[in-house]
């Protein structure tokens, strides 16, 4: 059974303002990762702190994982970071007793280590406080009067914006909701695709109540929605999903999925702008918590378009 699956979400301050494009290079989209705590300098674990232009994380993490000799599980890290662009994250990699690898032998283009300590506990997703963006907007076409751009950048800064799943969760032209569909509907598949698919499935109905939130003016504030699934603990009462995906709701409880909250709304942090001296450019600069999307905050200025060199 094929669904069709709207992705033009709901925008909380009105329509795009102008148009414009990201990623011309990768340094045009710059991601620093905010650890929130200083590794230890003793333990099992090495922690790398990595410089990657171009670059997958996951490939990252295969790669180091291969240099080593340790099983693919072995290296951890917080989140995943945006292949096109230019990104510092960090790695952990389990290196027990007093194995200290040759790093000078690591050769893996357009990765470069910046900085190695140990830790005592592996990174695992999630274990960051956020990541730092500095993001550059070409061919900038505004459709209002400069002053109404800048007014909603300010809105932005003062009252944040929805915190919807990004696009790239869903799979290009919404493929992984399709094959979640088949899934939660008794398809079977492996565990790396089941839980790529579930977690696109839940981004997906959180968007959707959101969205309905930001049309009702509910969003903003210090609320909560769910990420569909069993109640955590039984005095936890997780509201049904909606009429139309009553058949979802029943496919995450029946693979045991855990319910999760989630804020619905998301303040940029240190939020700085600077157009370019003929107005086509323009560079936001902001700091989000871990799982917020930049792309999230740039719908509600502009309509962009990504260019990505294969």
């Amino acid at each position: 059974m094929n669904r069709e699956f709207c992705l033009d979400f709901s925008r909380a301050f009105g329509s795009s303002l102008g148009s414009g494009v990201i990623r011309h290079t990768p340094a045009d989209f710059r991601v620093t990762e905010i650890l929130g705590f200083e590794p230890s300098g003793s333990g099992e674990h090495v922690y790398l702190y990595v410089r990657k232009i171009d670059a997958n994380t996951g490939w990252v993490a295969e790669q180091l994982a291969r240099f080593l000799n340790i099983r693919h599980f072995d290296v951890g890290y917080a989140g995943r970071k945006d292949r096109h662009a230019e990104t510092e994250q960090w790695f952990s990699c389990w290196l027990p007793g007093n194995r200290e690898p040759d790093w000078s032998n690591l050769q893996i283009e357009g990765i470069e280590i910046l900085k190695i300590v140990r830790h005592d506990k592996k990174l695992r997703r999630g274990d960051h406080l956020g990541n730092r963006f500095k993001l550059r907007i070409s061919e900038l076409r505004v459709s209002v009067d400069e002053s109404i751009l800048i007014t909603r950048l300010n809105q932005l800064k003062k009252n944040g914006f929805p915190n919807y799943f990004g696009e790239q969760r869903f799979g290009r032209g919404g493929r992984n909701l399709q094959k979640a569909n088949e899934l939660l509907n008794g398809a079977k598949l492996g565990r790396h695709q089941r839980n790529l698919y579930i977690s696109a499935a839940r981004s997906y109905l959180f968007n959707w109540e959101l969205s309905k939130k930001v049309d009702n003016g509910q969003w903003t504030g210090c609320k909560y929605a769910w990420l569909y699934g069993l109640a955590p603990h039984r005095d936890i009462e997780v509201p049904a999903v909606d009429v139309d995906f009553q058949d979802w709701g029943q496919g995450l409880e029946r693979l045991g999925v855990k319910a999760m909250r989630r804020s619905l709304a998301v303040l940029p942090e240190e939020f700085d702008w600077q157009f370019s001296t003929d107005q086509s450019q323009l560079v936001l600069a902001f700091s989000l918590p871990s799982g917020a999307y930049a792309t999230c905050l740039l719908r509600e200025l502009i309509d962009y378009e990504e260019v990505r060199i294969e």
